[in-house]
C-alpha cells in the first residue's frame, strides 16, 4: 500500500504540473493569437503567476478532499461539495489574476466590472470542475480496481483453505479398520504386519503432505493408491480383485494429491464392501488430447441413473468441491451405472499446463 501510494503521489504531481503548464502555454497562445497581445515581460510574469496559482489552489482542494475524507461520501453530496468549492476556487483565482494584472500596471481600474468578473469567475471555474473531474475519476477508477484486486485475493484466500481443509481429511473409518486389521495380524504374520504399518503410515504421510502442494505426479498418486489397495486387501482378500492399467505417458502427468485415492476408497466402501461374493475394481489412466483420463471402475449399484448418482458421502462431495476449486470447469467428475453390476467413475483433469495458465491469469487480475 505504501508503494501504490508513492506511485499515486508521483502520479498526481506529475498532472498537476504538466496539466497546469499546459494550460499556462494554451494562455499565452491565446493573449498572442486571439487578443493580438505582444508577450512582454509583465504579462509572462503574469501568466506564470496565474498558472501556479492554479497549482497551489488546486493542491488546496486536494488536501480538503482528502482531509475531509471525500471519496467515501455519496456521489451526490460530492458533485454538490465540489460544484460550490469550483465556484470558490473560480473566484479565488480570477481575483488574485486581477489583482496581479493590476499591480503589473496590465489594466488600470482598481475594481472590476461586476459583469466582467462574474463572467470571468464562471469562465475560470470550469478549469477546477476539469480539473475535478479528472482527480475523482481516476480516484474511483483506482479505488474500484484495488477492491477487485482484494476481493479476489479474498477468493483466492478461502479457495486455499477450503481446498487445504478438503485435501487434508482422510476417513477415519478407514484408519480404525486397517488399525484393528493390522492388530490381528501382530501374532499371526509378523512380517505381513509390519508391512501393513509402513502403507498405513506412507498414506498417512501422503495425507498429511498433501496441504503443501496443489498437485502431485501421477505415480506418486499411484503409490498411495497401491498402499491402500493392499491395506483393504488384507480385509477382504479372494473377495476383492484389482486390475490397473496405467499408461506409461501418464505417470508424470499432475494430478490432485489423494483424489484417485478417494475415488477408489468410496469403489471399495459402497462396492466391495457391500458384496457377500467376489468383486473387482478396475482403475485404467490414459491420455487424452490435452486430459488425463482416469477411470474407476468396481462391482456394485449406484441405485439410480442420475449423472453423479446417489453418492453423496463425503468422498464424491470432496473430489467435486477439490476439482471445481483448482480448475474451474476445465476438469469434470461422473458416476454412472455403467452395467448390471457395474459402477464407473471418470476424472477429467487438465494437463499441468492448463491449470499454470490459470494461476498465470488470477495472478494477473
Amino acid at each position: 500500500m505504501i508503494g501504490q501510494g508513492t506511485g499515486m503521489s508521483k502520479l498526481f504531481w506529475f498532472c498537476q504540473l504538466g496539466g497546469w503548464t499546459l494550460f499556462g502555454i494554451m494562455t499565452a497562445l491565446g493573449y498572442k493569437y486571439f487578443d493580438k497581445l505582444d508577450l512582454d515581460l509583465q504579462l509572462i510574469l503574469s501568466i506564470c503567476i496565474m498558472t501556479y496559482s492554479g497549482v497551489l489552489l488546486s493542491y488546496l482542494f486536494r488536501l480538503l478532499i482528502k482531509t475531509q475524507n471525500w471519496l467515501s461520501k455519496p456521489i451526490l453530496e460530492v458533485i454538490a461539495l465540489t460544484l460550490v468549492c469550483n465556484m470558490v476556487l473560480g473566484a479565488i483565482f480570477t481575483a488574485i489574476n486581477y489583482l496581479v494584472d493590476y499591480h503589473l500596471l496590465i489594466i488600470n481600474a482598481p475594481m472590476p466590472d461586476l459583469m466582467y468578473f462574474m463572467f470571468a469567475v464562471i469562465n475560470r471555474s470550469v478549469f477546477f470542475m476539469i480539473w475535478s473531474l479528472i482527480y475523482f475519476a481516476t480516484h474511483y477508477f483506482n479505488n474500484s480496481r484495488q477492491r477487485e484486486i482484494e476481493h479476489l485475493k479474498w477468493e483466492g484466500a478461502i479457495k486455499d483453505f477450503e481446498l487445504n481443509k478438503l485435501k487434508s481429511q482422510l476417513n477415519p473409518h478407514f484408519v480404525f479398520n486397517a488399525l484393528n486389521t493390522i492388530r490381528a495380524l501382530v501374532d499371526e504374520d509378523p512380517v505381513k504386519s509390519k508391512k501393513s504399518i509402513t502403507q498405513l503410515s506412507n498414506i498417512l504421510r501422503s495425507s498429511l503432505l498433501a496441504d503443501r502442494s496443489k498437485t502431485i505426479t501421477l505415480m506418486e498418486e499411484m503409490k498411495t493408491v497401491n498402499d491402500y489397495i493392499n491395506l483393504e486387501k488384507l480385509r477382504y482378500e479372494e473377495r476383492m480383485n484389482v486390475d490397473m492399467n496405467i499408461a506409461p505417458e501418464a505417470m508424470h502427468i499432475q494430478v490432485p494429491p489423494m483424489m484417485i485415492q478417494t475415488v477408489v476408497e468410496n469403489a471399495v466402501k459402497h462396492g466391495i464392501s457391500r458384496l457377500l461374493g467376489e468383486g473387482f475394481i478396475g482403475i485404467d489412466a490414459t491420455v487424452e488430447a490435452s486430459n488425463l483420463v482416469v477411470t474407476i471402475k468396481n462391482t456394485g449399484n449406484l441405485g439410480n441413473t442420475d449423472p453423479i448418482g446417489n453418492s453423496t458421502g463425503f468422498g464424491i462431495i470432496n473430489t467435486i468441491h477439490r476439482l471445481e476449486l483448482l480448475y474451474g470447469p476445465s476438469a469434470s467428475f461422473t458416476i454412472i451405472q455403467s452395467g448390471a453390476n457395474e459402477v464407473c467413475a471418470t476424472l477429467v483433469i487438465p494437463m499441468q499446463n492448463n491449470i499454470e495458465k490459470k494461476n498465470t491469469t488470477s495472478r494477473a487480475a
